[in-house]
């Protein structure tokens, strides 16, 4: 297996959960896996700082080139 295939990266961090989903859902719509993580600490403290960088967007590395272009257009 080849471990760049594989990793995976944070591509990007959401203030708040609803625009990390909406970015999700979009992505899930394309095929594209991905998950979130820091959902329900952002929704306890609604604060983004340099300890905590808010709801992180998990992908794999390989996408990352298509993300991009799914992205371009308006979520």
């Amino acid at each position: 297996m080849d471990e760049s295939k594989e990793k995976i990266i944070v591509f990007d961090s959401y203030e708040n959960a609803i625009r990390g989903n909406l970015v999700k859902t979009k992505l899930d719509a394309y095929g594209i896996p991905c998950f979130l993580s820091g959902e329900n600490f952002v929704n306890l403290y609604p604060f983004k700082n340099e300890l905590f960088s808010g709801v992180s967007l998990h992908v794999f590395e390989n996408d990352v080139a298509r993300i991009r272009e799914v992205l371009r257009e308006e979520v």
